[in-house]
């Protein structure tokens, strides 16, 4: 469309061209069809170089656009300021010397005034461009908007370094609790993949398994994930970057940090702890069930044998020190509330002793 468009033009132009000619044209005007034969040769002419022109057009404008495409938005925005206000400020100076100048040799100066700001402040912004707009209080990386997850319509769950790294996200949204798009901040994943780089092998395990299980829910069905290249430049701390573009996205999050969760519920942030849900999941033993249960090592009061149950909760059975490494029936007979769950009590069942 752009190649016939521009021809049209071409032959517009070069009809009008030949038409001038004809008419000036003695001989040709002699016969008295000058005009009809400039503006025919001139269509015919005008037909054939609009098509080269517009197809070399159309390939300059292509080649500009692969340019443009790999510039960032920032340089670009930093860029075109910087050569707008040197490129205005070079015209400033310039043109009193174009005016006072005798003759018209002032123009060409003005020009090439005008023309090096231009230049100049594009290439100092464009290099320059992430200072300058940290400066301006700008970020350097577009912000997603908060309609598309912030509208009621999709649902969205923002994760936290620590839900990452928490074993039991995968099997949650394997099981259907957390649905729709999940969206991992870029600053997130970079303070995972610093873990994951750690020297301390235990912390460098945790951050491997948590990009492992990353790569995992990409592949799951019903898990959508997004990583967001967003960057909250008001704020220093992952925490505060992340309540706040909790807030900006108007979405819910996902963790398991107990005080990440108190700031951001004083904040007005829904979050989703994935310890409480797995804490309230757990089944509820009653005094007087019978459990089979392995005892794994001996208590710390004399006589006591521990076992656990298979969600990890801990299980002091009296009287069972010299049954560990062997599978019994156990009697619950009470429980109590710790900082890091439910301990129940139990006795070894009356089968077991007899």
């Amino acid at each position: 469309m752009f190649v016939e468009i521009t021809r049209l033009f071409i032959v517009f132009l070069a009809t009008a061209a030949g038409y001038t000619v004809g008419r000036g044209d003695a001989v040709a005007e002699a016969t008295g069809n000058g005009a009809i034969v400039g503006a025919t040769l001139g269509a015919c002419v005008g037909y054939v170089a609009g098509g080269v022109l517009g197809r070399l057009l159309n390939s300059a404008m292509g080649v500009v656009e692969e340019k443009v495409e790999e510039l960032h938005p920032g340089r670009m925005l930093a860029g075109g300021v910087g050569a707008a206000f040197l490129g205005g400020l070079g015209a400033l100076i310039g043109l009193p010397i174009a005016i006072l100048a005798p003759g018209l040799w002032g123009w060409p100066v003005l020009a090439l005034v005008v023309w090096t700001g231009l230049y100049l402040g594009w290439r100092i912004a464009s290099r320059k461009y992430e200072d300058l707009l940290a400066m301006a209080g700008l970020s350097t990386r577009p912000l997603v908007r908060a309609t598309p997850y912030g509208n009621g319509e999709v649902e969205a769950h923002l994760l936290d370094t620590s839900a990452i790294l928490d074993g039991r996200l995968l099997a949650v949204t394997r099981a259907g609790f957390l649905k729709g798009a999940l969206l991992v901040p870029r600053f997130v994943l970079d303070e995972v993949q610093t873990i994951a780089d750690a020297q301390d092998p235990v912390r460098r395990r945790k951050g491997r398994r948590g990009l492992d299980l990353l790569d995992a829910m990409r592949n799951q069905p019903g898990a959508d994930i997004h990583v967001l290249d967003d960057e909250v430049v008001e704020h220093d701390e992952v925490d505060a970057k992340l309540v706040a573009l909790a807030r900006r996205l108007k979405v819910d999050l996902v963790t398991i940090d107990e005080p990440l969760q108190r700031v951001a519920e004083l904040q007005g942030v829904k979050c989703l702890n994935l310890a409480r849900l797995s804490d309230g999941l757990r089944p509820v033993h009653v005094a007087g069930e019978v459990i089979r249960l392995p005892i794994t090592r001996e208590g710390k009061e004399a006589g006591q044998g521990v076992g656990f149950l298979d969600d990890g909760t801990m299980v002091v059975v009296g009287d069972a020190a010299g049954l560990v490494g062997k599978e019994v029936d156990v009697r619950i007979t009470g429980n109590v509330r710790t900082a890091l769950g439910t301990m129940l009590f139990a006795s070894v069942s009356q089968v077991e002793r007899a």
